[in-house]
């Protein structure tokens, strides 16, 4: 039984330490991607070193044909910069879709940090294209983030899922995102702007909650988080321009007219400064052209409108453009200028007809990627069942293969146990029948020599008798002849002699059991005496207290003292016998 127990552990320690090895290898992988990605970032807009990285990770893969190296050489693709003309499919990163989706099909969910990474990019491809999309890749990448503890994503699963709360006018939610999203920053330098963004992003959701004052003070918390960097990079600028923008914009809420258009002109004088034609400066030429509107500043409004349409060639978002001439439009109807506001009707009709129609296009094919990702994946899964199935089929060809060989073994070791013991009990039982026999003749040789002694004691107890009625006589008769007589003593003597000599076995065999028993007896009661212990011889053969005190010259008293003493040494009852007890031992 003890050594099943010991075999059954020994192969439940077996397949821990074969998962822990194999957890341990999964986990070393991930490591491993996430320094890739730190490494990729950092050369994120040189497109010749990161075509080189991933040659890297190619050449490991041909050299080792370990799958880690060929996802990681795939995962650095989504880093690529792409063609920027006006016609590209990745406007919004809609080229990095089919490569997040290869990517997906490539892992199949075998390393979590590609999983979370590539549910993280589609989490944002679809934020604004479909919302409940979005927020189900983004929560099962946040939930397998937080299973692993690793939080390779997390700050920034926690801050998309905010946006999406936001988006959805659902600020209160929105807040307990940002705040989660802050509190598992690790405050690194490299953090700094994800810091700033969450104090900013908490003021927009108290600026749409009505807490413009709110907004204000965590804007400005956002400010000073970065302006406490001497030396900020290029986003971190752009960033802290946009914020001051923003700030404008609630001072503005207040009617704080002049530290608004301080603020917002800072901003556009910087977008302006780097040749910045994107949302943000359209979205701040829109704040201040609100401003001047509202301040009836039309001379302002006017420079607003004409930048603005000098720059609409430049700028390639419709959306942006159709901002810029509905401003050109709201300011010809407050000037009443009908031919200028027919002129930008037809401009906004054109760009919102292809604005539907690139809305279109996106949509049809982000529904064919769907479609195709998931006709892969039903494939994939297909084929995967299928792999399976060998897989359980062979697994259970070994299997019933081990249970014969087992059952066949366990057989024959039975058997094999069973003979070896059925002999094992024959040469038992042989060896037994000898000791019976040798204890048997012992048993008589015994008996032959007790008999003998009793045959010798009788003779030399007849002669000591004989010897005695000589002596007798010699006292008696004075007339006897005493050389005859002291001749017949010597024969009488001599006859004694050799009765002891036929005895001497049997007496010697007699001495070495009282000097084992003595020994024993000492062992057991040290506290015996030596004296004491050859009284217990006495009292072994059953001599009585007077046949002792003959032998030992004392008193009948003496020996019955030296009795009671040595039963209390023994600790045995008064009512027990003493002689009883010592044949025992």
């Amino acid at each position: 039984m003890k050594d099943k127990i010991i075999k059954i552990l020994t192969v439940l320690l077996f397949f821990v330490f074969v998962i822990s090895c194999h957890s341990s290898k999964k986990e070393e992988a991930n490591n491993y991607f996430n320094r890739i990605n730190e490494d990729v970032s950092k050369i994120v807009h040189q497109p010749q070193k990161i075509k080189e990285l991933k040659a890297r990770e190619q050449t490991k893969y041909v050299r080792t044909h370990d799958r880690k190296y060929q996802i990681s050489s795939k995962y650095i693709e989504l880093f690529y910069d792409f063609d920027d003309s006006e016609d590209r499919n990745d406007e919004y990163g809609l080229s990095q879709i089919p490569i997040v989706y290869e990517l997906l099909i490539l892992n199949n969910n075998e390393y979590d940090y590609i999983t979370i990474a590539c549910n993280f990019n589609l989490a944002h491809q679809f934020e604004h294209k479909s919302p409940k999309l979005s927020m189900q890749f983004l929560n099962d990448a946040i939930k397998l983030d937080e299973k692993s503890g690793n939080k390779f994503y997390l700050p920034h699963l926690y801050h998309l899922k905010g946006r999406l709360f936001f988006n959805e006018k659902k600020y209160s939610q929105a807040l307990i995102y940002f705040k989660k999203a802050l509190q598992n920053l690790d405050k690194k330098r490299n953090n700094l702007i994800y810091i700033s963004s969450m104090h900013n992003n908490f003021a927009l959701s108290y600026e749409k909650m009505g807490r413009t004052d709110l907004a204000i003070k965590e804007t400005r918390e956002a400010i000073e988080v970065l302006e406490r960097e001497k030396r900020m990079n290029l986003n971190e600028i752009s960033f802290l321009e946009k914020m001051k923008g923003s700030m404008g914009f609630y001072y503005y809420k207040t009617k704080n007219y002049a530290e608004a258009e301080r603020l917002l002109l800072e901003e556009f004088n910087f977008y302006k400064k780097g040749g910045n034609f994107h949302g943000e400066s359209v979205n701040n030429l829109k704040k201040l052209f609100k401003l001047y509107n509202d301040t009836g500043q039309n001379d302002k409004m006017k420079k607003i409108v004409e930048y603005g349409r000098s720059i609409k060639s430049k700028i390639q978002a419709i959306p942006d453009k159709i901002i810029i001439d509905e401003m050109a439009q709201s300011y010809s109807l407050k000037m009443n200028d009908p031919q200028s506001v027919k002129s930008l009707c037809h401009e906004l009709i054109s760009l919102h007809d292809k604005n539907d129609e690139n809305s279109t296009q996106k949509l049809t094919y982000i529904s064919d990627m769907l479609n195709s990702f998931i006709i892969r994946i039903i494939d994939q899964k297909h084929q995967y069942r299928i792999n399976d199935q060998k897989v359980k089929n062979r697994i259970m060809l070994i299997t019933v293969c081990i249970v014969i060989v087992i059952f066949g073994i366990t057989i024959y070791t039975i058997r094999n146990t069973n003979k070896k013991e059925k002999e094992l009990a024959e040469k038992e039982k042989i060896i037994l029948m000898k000791n019976k026999k040798i204890l048997e003749q012992d048993l008589k040789r015994q008996e032959e020599k007790i008999t003998n002694l009793h045959l010798n004691l009788n003779l030399k107890i007849e002669t000591e008798k004989t010897f005695l009625e000589n002596i007798r006589k010699i006292k008696k008769s004075k007339n006897i002849d005493a050389e005859q007589t002291i001749t017949d003593l010597f024969l009488k003597i001599n006859n004694l002699i050799q009765i002891d000599k036929k005895n001497y076995d049997l007496i010697n065999e007699s001495s070495r059991e009282n000097k084992q028993f003595i020994q024993k007896l000492s062992e057991r009661f040290p506290s015996l005496t030596n004296n004491e212990l050859k009284f217990c011889v006495y009292y072994k053969l059953d001599f009585s207290s007077k046949e002792i005190s003959l032998l030992e010259n004392i008193t009948d008293g003496s020996a019955r003292v030296y009795k009671t003493k040595i039963k209390n040494k023994m600790n045995i009852g008064k009512e027990s016998a003493l002689n009883t007890f010592l044949k025992s031992i």
